[in-house]
């Protein structure tokens, strides 16, 4: 029995949180999935609209730097050498100025170069010798508009370095407003930006030129595997982001063991050159609801909590029915004048019942110290005469009758009227035998003699309602 109650207490606690654990578990995996699914398009958007601001802020510092005194004055120098020298120096001073980390650009610039009005590299920052005389007219977007007098930006293939660049470019004019060239700044795509853009929005980013993964966001050969995607069943969606210059729908895909979300577009001001990337962790995403592995704790503490509360009310209830058991068992084996007896508690009033009921069918009248019946087949409570106090001449009276009258004229007397109280209340008397009524009312009398130490005790019969009650007479 005690199994069975802790077992059912377990069975419901393990129950209730496995249930509550695979419901909170399902439900919150599938708000996660719907949440980074419904969010990777407009991430993608969002991506878009911070590359755009980024390169057009690279123009519009371009634009105040090509407006400088020292940017004209390169085209005031006699000779090329010296116009060499002071383009060199220029584009020193200008890649310092933008790799203040104050600009927010990330650093000093991949390229700094001055052009003449033809289009033609008169010196970049690096070397003062580097680029020199390379036409960058037709291979630079923008170049052109800027030598027509009006700045632009552009993402540019920067063979020479094997780069992907953004540029801003921007007109140098005299004090007239005649064009004398222009000046170019350039930003590599690099791995390092895409994980700058990655940090702002909590993404994965790819920057694809041609069929390659160029730069990105993702640690080791996460990257490779990217490729790998891209050479297979990607290949469509890049292709389809790079012709049709629309983003892509997004896509599932794995990298190194996790399932991604991803979505393909057109990388900013690149003319269809040039696909951007973004990727979420749909598997990483799921990771946030591990908190609710705190349910499963919880209902491990439950069962250890049920299983120590289980024990101790199993044992508070079994050992009282063991004694109970016991104490019956005893009575069965010829120990009539035994007595259930178990502890104050939830089984103590189911004790006293069945004590009551020993009492009925063996004929027994039991007391408490005072001398007043407390149980029997008749003998219920009763206040009895004290030996001490003030008596009416009427009890006095019955006293000393009782004390009087012979014992076997007194027991046959007490059972007749007993017996003709009983049914006179409607009572089955069938089963009280006057031998077993005396005997019972004899040991009685005996206990009550030792208890109240009187020369003799004797009872009365007194009908209370349908109560037949033997009310103890005590004989000084």
């Amino acid at each position: 029995m005690r199994a069975k109650i802790i077992a059912g207490n377990v069975l419901a606690v393990l129950i209730l949180g496995l249930v509550s654990y695979g419901w909170a578990k399902a439900s919150i995996e599938a708000e996660l999935l719907a949440e980074v699914d419904g969010r990777i398009a407009r991430d993608f958007e969002l991506l878009g609209r911070s590359l755009r601001w980024r390169i057009r802020e690279l123009g519009a510092l371009v634009v105040a730097q090509a407006a400088s005194k020292g940017a004209r004055d390169v085209f005031g120098a006699i000779d090329e050498s010296g116009r060499r020298q002071r383009a060199f120096e220029v584009c020193q001073r200008v890649a310092a100025w933008f790799g203040d980390p104050a600009r927010g650009l990330g650093g000093r610039p991949d390229i700094v170069a001055i052009v003449d009005d033809r289009g033609h590299v008169v010196a970049r920052d690096t070397d003062v010798n580097a680029m020199f005389g390379v036409d960058l007219s037709a291979s630079v977007p923008g170049l052109a508009q800027a030598l027509a007098g009006a700045a632009d930006v552009g993402v540019w293939e920067f063979t020479q370095d094997n780069k992907m660049i953004h540029v801003g470019v921007a007109p140098i004019l005299d004090e007239e407003g005649k064009i004398l060239g222009a000046l170019l700044v350039g930003y590599d795509f690099s791995n390092g930006l895409a994980r700058e853009e990655s940090r702002l929005f909590d993404r994965e980013v790819a920057f694809i030129w041609g069929e390659r993964v160029y730069a990105s966001s993702f640690e080791g050969s996460q990257t490779l595997e990217l490729q790998s995607a891209l050479n297979q069943n990607l290949k469509s969606a890049v292709q389809t982001a790079r012709e049709q210059q629309i983003p892509t729908s997004p896509f599932l895909v794995r990298f190194k063991g996790e399932e991604m979300i991803g979505v393909l577009g057109p990388l900013p001001f690149s003319e269809g050159k040039a696909v951007l990337g973004v990727f979420a962790s749909r598997t990483a995403q799921l990771l946030k609801a591990s908190s609710l592995q705190l349910l499963l704790l919880f209902s491990l503490v439950g069962i250890l909590v049920v299983l120590a509360y289980g024990f101790l009310i199993a044992n508070s209830l079994l050992r009282p029915i063991t004694m109970v058991e016991d104490d019956l068992l005893t009575i069965m084996n010829g120990r009539f004048d035994h007595r259930v007896t178990v502890p104050e508690g939830e089984l103590g009033g189911i004790a006293y019942r069945i004590n009551q009921l020993l009492n009925i069918f063996t004929q027994t009248v039991e007391t408490d110290e005072r001398g007043v019946v407390i149980s029997g087949p008749a003998l219920e409570q009763d206040k009895a005469l004290e030996l001490g106090g003030e008596k009416t001449e009427e009890d006095r009276g019955l006293i000393e009758r009782l004390a009087q009258e012979p014992e076997d004229a007194y027991y046959d007397r007490l059972y007749r009227e007993y017996i003709a109280a009983k049914e006179a209340v409607g009572e089955n008397v069938s089963h009280i035998t006057k031998d077993k009524f005396i005997q019972r009312v004899r040991a009685n009398e005996q206990n009550l003699m030792k208890k109240q130490g009187c020369r003799m005790v004797r009872f009365r019969v007194e009908t209370q309602g349908t109560q037949v009650n033997l009310k103890p007479v005590f004989i000084p």
